[in-house]
Protein backbone atom coordinates (compact mmCIF):
# COMPACT_ATOMS: atom_id res chain seq x y z
CA UNK A 1 0.00 0.00 0.00
CA UNK A 2 1.12 3.67 -0.66
CA UNK A 3 0.22 6.80 1.17
CA UNK A 4 -1.62 7.93 -1.69
CA UNK A 5 -3.87 4.55 -1.40
CA UNK A 6 -4.35 5.44 2.94
CA UNK A 7 -5.22 8.83 1.54
CA UNK A 8 -7.51 7.76 -1.52
CA UNK A 9 -9.17 5.56 0.99
CA UNK A 10 -9.74 8.08 3.73
CA UNK A 11 -11.47 10.88 1.32
CA UNK A 12 -13.46 8.08 -0.01
CA UNK A 13 -14.54 7.27 3.26
CA UNK A 14 -15.47 10.47 5.10
CA UNK A 15 -17.15 11.92 1.79
CA UNK A 16 -19.81 8.72 2.18
CA UNK A 17 -20.18 9.71 5.42
CA UNK A 18 -21.25 13.21 4.58
CA UNK A 19 -23.28 11.71 2.23
CA UNK A 20 -24.83 9.39 4.93
CA UNK A 21 -24.97 12.19 7.73
CA UNK A 22 -27.25 14.33 4.94
CA UNK A 23 -29.50 11.51 4.28
CA UNK A 24 -29.81 10.87 7.41
CA UNK A 25 -30.62 14.83 8.55
CA UNK A 26 -33.50 13.91 5.67
CA UNK A 27 -34.95 11.17 7.51
CA UNK A 28 -34.96 12.24 10.62
CA UNK A 29 -36.94 15.58 9.62
CA UNK A 30 -39.20 12.93 8.00
CA UNK A 31 -39.78 11.08 11.11
CA UNK A 32 -40.50 14.28 12.84
CA UNK A 33 -43.01 15.50 10.56
CA UNK A 34 -44.70 12.11 10.43
CA UNK A 35 -44.89 11.78 14.19
CA UNK A 36 -46.30 15.14 14.48
CA UNK A 37 -49.91 15.11 16.28
CA UNK A 38 -52.34 18.09 16.25
CA UNK A 39 -53.81 19.96 13.37
CA UNK A 40 -51.86 21.27 10.71
CA UNK A 41 -52.42 25.12 12.24
CA UNK A 42 -51.47 23.73 15.24
CA UNK A 43 -48.99 20.79 15.42
CA UNK A 44 -47.18 19.86 18.33
CA UNK A 45 -44.25 17.40 18.67
CA UNK A 46 -42.82 15.17 21.07
CA UNK A 47 -39.96 16.29 23.20
CA UNK A 48 -37.70 13.88 22.37
CA UNK A 49 -38.05 14.94 18.73
CA UNK A 50 -37.32 18.25 19.22
CA UNK A 51 -34.38 17.64 20.53
CA UNK A 52 -33.55 15.46 17.71
CA UNK A 53 -34.32 18.12 14.92
CA UNK A 54 -31.67 20.60 16.96
CA UNK A 55 -28.94 17.85 16.87
CA UNK A 56 -30.10 17.44 12.68
CA UNK A 57 -30.20 21.35 12.33
CA UNK A 58 -26.77 21.36 14.12
CA UNK A 59 -25.31 18.13 11.79
CA UNK A 60 -26.34 20.12 9.36
CA UNK A 61 -24.84 23.47 9.75
CA UNK A 62 -21.01 21.97 10.85
CA UNK A 63 -21.84 20.36 7.51
CA UNK A 64 -22.35 23.85 5.93
CA UNK A 65 -19.72 25.60 7.45
CA UNK A 66 -17.47 22.38 6.96
CA UNK A 67 -17.40 23.24 3.33
CA UNK A 68 -17.44 26.64 3.31
CA UNK A 69 -14.10 26.75 5.59
CA UNK A 70 -12.60 24.32 3.56
CA UNK A 71 -13.38 25.78 0.39
CA UNK A 72 -12.19 29.51 1.79
CA UNK A 73 -9.06 27.81 3.04
CA UNK A 74 -7.92 26.02 0.08
CA UNK A 75 -8.43 28.74 -2.13
CA UNK A 76 -5.97 31.42 0.23
CA UNK A 77 -3.67 28.57 0.22
CA UNK A 78 -3.85 28.39 -3.64
CA UNK A 79 -3.73 32.43 -4.27
CA UNK A 80 -0.95 32.70 -1.45
CA UNK A 81 1.07 29.49 -3.15
CA UNK A 82 0.42 31.08 -6.68
CA UNK A 83 1.26 34.82 -5.33
CA UNK A 84 4.73 32.89 -4.48
CA UNK A 85 5.81 31.37 -7.79
CA UNK A 86 4.11 27.84 -7.78
CA UNK A 87 2.81 26.57 -10.52
CA UNK A 88 -0.36 24.50 -11.55
CA UNK A 89 2.06 21.65 -11.80
CA UNK A 90 4.41 21.94 -8.87
CA UNK A 91 4.26 19.59 -5.97
CA UNK A 92 4.64 20.38 -2.48
CA UNK A 93 3.20 19.63 0.98
CA UNK A 94 0.51 21.45 2.71
CA UNK A 95 0.79 22.21 6.36
CA UNK A 96 -1.07 19.99 7.81
CA UNK A 97 -2.68 22.69 9.78
CA UNK A 98 -4.99 23.52 7.05
CA UNK A 99 -7.23 20.29 7.11
CA UNK A 100 -7.43 20.47 10.93
CA UNK A 101 -10.66 22.96 11.33
CA UNK A 102 -12.51 20.86 8.14
CA UNK A 103 -12.02 17.99 10.06
CA UNK A 104 -12.69 18.80 13.19
CA UNK A 105 -16.04 19.95 11.37
CA UNK A 106 -16.20 16.49 10.28
CA UNK A 107 -16.29 15.07 13.55
CA UNK A 108 -18.79 17.39 15.14
CA UNK A 109 -21.48 17.00 12.35
CA UNK A 110 -21.27 13.12 12.54
CA UNK A 111 -21.30 13.33 16.48
CA UNK A 112 -24.30 15.37 15.97
CA UNK A 113 -26.20 12.83 14.21
CA UNK A 114 -25.13 10.09 16.66
CA UNK A 115 -26.86 12.02 19.19
CA UNK A 116 -29.78 12.94 17.26
CA UNK A 117 -30.27 9.13 16.73
CA UNK A 118 -29.08 7.59 19.02
CA UNK A 119 -30.19 9.58 22.12
CA UNK A 120 -33.76 11.10 20.96
CA UNK A 121 -35.16 9.35 17.31
CA UNK A 122 -34.14 5.43 17.81
CA UNK A 123 -35.82 5.85 21.16
CA UNK A 124 -38.37 7.32 20.42
CA UNK A 125 -39.25 5.18 17.67
CA UNK A 126 -38.60 2.04 19.86
CA UNK A 127 -41.37 3.24 22.35
CA UNK A 128 -43.90 4.11 19.97
CA UNK A 129 -43.42 0.83 18.34
CA UNK A 130 -42.11 -1.81 20.93
CA UNK A 131 -43.65 -0.31 23.88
Amino acid sequence: MQLGDARSAYETLSGKVSDIVRQLSLAGIAIIWLFRVGSDKAPVIDQSLLRAALFIILALSFDLVQYLVGTVTWFLYFRYKEKHGASETDEFLAPEKLTWPTWTLFYLKSAMMLVAYAAYIIPFLVKKFVA
